[in-house]
Parts: C-alpha cells; structure tokens; sequence
C-alpha cells in the first residue's frame, strides 16, 4: 500500500480554488522519482474534472460483491497517468469487477502543458467532500505531485513497499486493456437518452438483478431474459459508478467483448469517463486469463523489451506502426504487446482504439513472476509434468496429486480434461496444464 507524507487538499482563495494531490513516488521516463509534477494548470470545465475524480474515488471504495470481507487500505488510492496530453485516472472496485478510467482530455486542462510519468494519488475523504462542493463558475487549478507534497526518497527496498500496488490490481489493468482490445461498439445514446436510460435502472443493494440490454436507434430498453442482439448485464447496480458524470454526458456508446465484459464510455465536454464491467458481480479481472497464453512465448519479455525501448510515452500506440518500426512481424508485436500490457506498462483506450504508454509504480517482474497459473505451468514442465499423450495432437500432463489430465488440440484451441476447464469451458482463459504443454511445445 502507499504511504504518504502529507495529505490531499482542495485550497480555497474566494472564487478560485487549487487542488493538490498527495502522491507516492512515480515512474517516469527518468525512472523512479518522488518529484512527481506531470501537471499543474487550471482546467476547463472544474465541476466535470471534480465529477469525474469522485467517480474514480466511488468505485475505488466500492463493494458490489463479498460485501462482509474488509475493503483494503490500497484499493483507495487511484492511479493517475499523464500522458503528455492528457491525464488518466484509473481504478478499480474492491471486488474487482469493475474498473474505472478518467481522462482529462488536452481540450479540458486549457493552456497547460501535461507532463509524463504515473503513480498513486492519495483521495482521502476530506478531498472527497471538498470536490462534491465544486462548481462550474470557480476556477479549480489541479497540481498532481506539487513540490509541498513530495512524497519523501526512501530506500530502494522501502520504494516498493511505498508505491506497490495489490499484484491482482496490476493483473487487472493487463486484463482489461487485452479485453478492451478486442471490444466492438454496438450502440450509443446522446444528451438526454443517457439519464433516461440509466434512470430507470433499478436502484437497489449490490450487486443488483442481472438484465439484458437491447440497443436500438430508437433508444435503449432492457429486459429479464436474452433477447436477440441484447448485451448482458450481471449485477445492474455497478454502473452507478457513472452516477456523477450523467448530467454532464453528451453521449454513451457501449461497447461488448466476447466474453461478457461490458464498457460504458461517456463522452464529457473535454473529459471522457469509461467503465468497465465484468460478466459477473462475483468476477474479478485480475483471473481472466486473456493473456497468458502469448506470456507462454518464450520471446515475449525480449520483444516487450525491445517494443519499450521505443514507446517514449506515446498517449497513442499504433500496433501496425510499431510493427514497421521495430521490424517485427504483427503477430510478434502481439506477443510484446501482451507482455509490456501483463507487467503494468501499456492501457488500451477503447474509444480511440489504440494501446497508450503508461508505467505503473511496481516491480514488473516481480509482477509477472507471480502469476499464478503460469507460475504453476511452468513447475509442472519443471517437474516433467508433460509426456506425449495417444496421438500427435495430444499431450499427457500431470497434475499434483498424481492426477492426470490430457490436453488435445481442437479446431479453436487446446483443451484440457482437467476440473477446472470443465468448470468454466475456456471462459478465463487456458488452465494451467493447458498452459504446461504451450510452454513444452514452444520450448521443444
């Protein structure tokens, strides 16, 4: 979790108000620094800027799942990008199933000029209260990391204590921006359809009932049961997390993955607000497992290394473009993409659909060295888990225990006999023996 050495403010002088985050140490393209100023100007619009931050901060301390376990300290601390021209606040709910991105967009922060670096800011509940009080005619000036509020230079083993976020988190943000990555737009409401629609939304306890969304040009209706060409829905109350933006919302476009996953952009005068949900309450992101199958290359951290060197923070990253660049193939690109994604260095935007540059504050290979499944893969091809199976499509893969299980290659993927695939059916990505005999193949 962060610690900070000073606490987030909102300063009033009369009719003109300052802002001042609290941050912990930043990675920038200088490296790890606690002098973490990427932004100090006046906004635009400070009633939608403040708006948009309270959304980051509501999902942040929101629950809308296991409901009785205790909310952790970090999960209150959104993660902040600037981009060179534009700044970025993410977050994602306790549970896990919900993440939160607000971009402050070049035509919102005026005459400024944004800097480059991410870390954590500190929106602490006095910040909380002093923002929902903003209006539209005070001039708000928004400093993220101003030098009264440097977070202190510790030790490089303090460092990561400091500035570490839940590995779950940063497996999130990989997920997300894979899923994001592979979304379609479907329909979109403008100016008062927004309110109608999400109005008439049932208002009750988390999660909330699971309905079926059907977009039409007409407007949007819902329903109890799948209908053709319908979007579901699980757990109807997480899109409260857009509660604060709605009055100020020219448009909405839904967007939806193959998987379930659900993205609610909500265009903003010179701001833009995305949420997204999870195919269910109970269904964190961190578990998706849409990348693990490219982290089974064994080329992906020297080409996610190679793709780095040539990123400079880019706010938009071309994959075709990149790929001519650095004289790969696009599919190599993929597997560094996914690589660079799984250890916390690039998002995806799903409105401008292009991948953007971001580093966040922890030990990326640590990060990735963690990941379960795949740490559990490769103890199984450690340990010679994997043999040739019946045919030359099938591979034997032991599991602990003395299980054994057999992966078979199909037409749109291997599949596994193990419990864990029979469960979900591919729904979360490859299992682990799934993964073993990946490992084994592109090794051999």
């Amino acid at each position: 979790m962060n610690e900070y050495t000073a606490t987030s403010e909102l300063i009033r002088d009369g009719a003109e108000q300052r802002l001042h985050f609290a941050t912990g140490l930043a990675r920038t393209p200088r490296g790890l620094t606690a002098d973490t100023t990427f932004f100090s100007g006046f906004v635009d619009r400070p009633d939608i800027a403040a708006a948009g931050l309270l959304a980051v901060a509501d999902v942040a301390a929101s629950r809308y799942a296991d409901a009785g376990l205790a909310q952790r300290v970090a999960n209150l601390d959104p993660v902040v990008t600037a981009g060179g021209d534009r700044l970025r606040f993410e977050s994602f709910s306790g549970c896990g199933g919900v993440h939160a991105r607000f971009d402050l967009l070049r035509d919102g922060l005026g005459s400024s000029e944004v800097g480059f670096g991410t870390t954590n800011v500190d929106v602490n509940q006095s910040l909380r209260t002093a923002l929902a009080r903003v209006e539209r005619a005070e001039r708000l000036h928004l400093a993220v990391g101003p030098d009264e509020l440097r977070a202190s230079t510790p030790a490089v083993t303090h460092v990561e204590r400091k500035v570490q976020l839940p590995d779950r988190w940063v497996r999130g943000f990989a997920e997300v921006g894979t899923l994001l990555s592979a979304m379609s737009p479907i329909g979109t409401l403008r100016g008062p359809e927004i309110a109608a629609f999400l109005g008439h939304l049932p208002r009750v306890a988390p999660p909330g009932p699971d309905l079926h969304v059907l977009p039409h040009p007409s407007g949007w209706r819902t329903s109890t049961r799948a209908l053709r060409g319908s979007v579901p829905l699980s757990g109807v109350s997480r899109l409260r997390g857009a509660d604060r933006v709605l009055r100020h919302a020219d448009q909405l476009t839904l967007h939806v993955h193959d998987s379930g996953t659900t993205a609610w952009v909500f265009d903003l005068p010179g701001a833009r607000l995305t949420l997204v949900v999870s195919p269910g309450p109970f269904r964190g992101f961190s578990g998706e497992g849409t990348l693990l199958t490219y982290l089974t290359h064994g080329a992906a951290p020297e080409i996610g290394r190679h793709l780095l060197a040539v990123l400079g923070w880019d706010p938009v990253i071309d994959p075709d473009a990149l790929a001519s660049r650095v004289g790969l193939s696009g599919p190599e690109v993929r597997v560094g993409l996914a690589w660079l994604a799984a250890s916390g260095r690039v998002g995806y935007d799903t409105a401008e659909q292009s991948w953007f540059h971001r580093e966040l504050p922890v030990d990326s290979d640590k990060v990735l060295s963690r990941n379960p499944r795949l740490t559990a893969a490769r103890r199984l091809v450690e340990k010679g888990g994997v043999a040739t199976g019946s045919g030359p499509s099938q591979r034997l893969v032991v599991g602990g225990r003395g299980n054994h299980y057999t992966v078979t290659a199909e037409t749109d993927r291997l599949r596994c006999t193990c419990p864990w695939e029979t469960e979900r059916t591919g729904g979360r990505g490859p299992c682990k023996h799934v993964l073993a005999v990946l490992i084994t193949l592109r090794t051999a």
